[in-house]
Parts: C-alpha cells; structure tokens; sequence
C-alpha cells in the first residue's frame, strides 16, 4: 500500500472541518493524522508532521489552496512541504493557532502516556 501524505492531510482537514471543530483543534487532529513514520526511497524513513512547512500545508489544505510533500535533500528527513498560499495566508494569528495546536497534541500525548503505565 502506497501512502500519500498529501491525501492523508487533505482527509483529515476536510473530516475535523466538517466536524466543527475549532481552528487549532483541527490543525491538531491533521497534525496527529500524519505524525508518523513512513518508509521513503531506499528504506529512508521520514515522518510528514516533523517536516518543514507543515504548518502551511495544513493552512492550505484547511482552506483549499494548493500544497506537495516534495523531496528535497537539503532538509532534515529528505522531504518538505510547498504551498500557494497567499501572502496574507498563513498569517502570525493563524501561526499562533499551529502553537495551540502543538500542545494540544502534547497534551493527548501525556494522557494517553498516563493512561498506559501499568498501575
């Protein structure tokens, strides 16, 4: 099975929209959805979510505009993200609203890492 980052990030966007939830909420669930290790060419692996302009890809996949997952040898993990968002896109508040999003992904983790130590 081939896994398109970009499908995955598309989805998960369009699904957390269509559920209501908040800006950052969703940023974090799209984050959460592609916050994974995959196997790159040559057995490489590379994980979407902890590569550069991530937080623009899911700017761009929330609102519509054009975004790649690109090779690129020059970045830690061989890959990054490329957008055509507007200037006025991806935005200081909406880049405040990404910092939200990373916490609340942090703290999923924390409770989910609580709730599996053994007692």
């Amino acid at each position: 099975m081939i896994l398109i980052p970009e499908e995955i990030l598309r989805s998960a966007a369009k699904m957390a929209m269509l559920d209501g939830l908040a800006p950052a909420q969703t940023m974090a669930v799209v984050f959460r959805a592609i916050d994974h290790e995959f196997a790159g060419a040559g057995g490489r692996r590379f994980n979407p979510a902890r590569t550069a302009g991530i937080g623009a890809a899911i700017y761009a996949a929330m609102f519509g505009y054009a975004f790649r997952f690109v090779a690129d040898p020059g970045e830690r993990g061989g890959h990054r993200w490329e957008n055509e968002i507007p200037q006025h896109g991806y935005s200081p508040p909406f880049q405040s609203l990404f910092i939200e999003a990373m916490l609340l992904v942090d703290t999923h983790r924390r409770r989910r890492h609580a709730m599996a130590e053994p007692l």
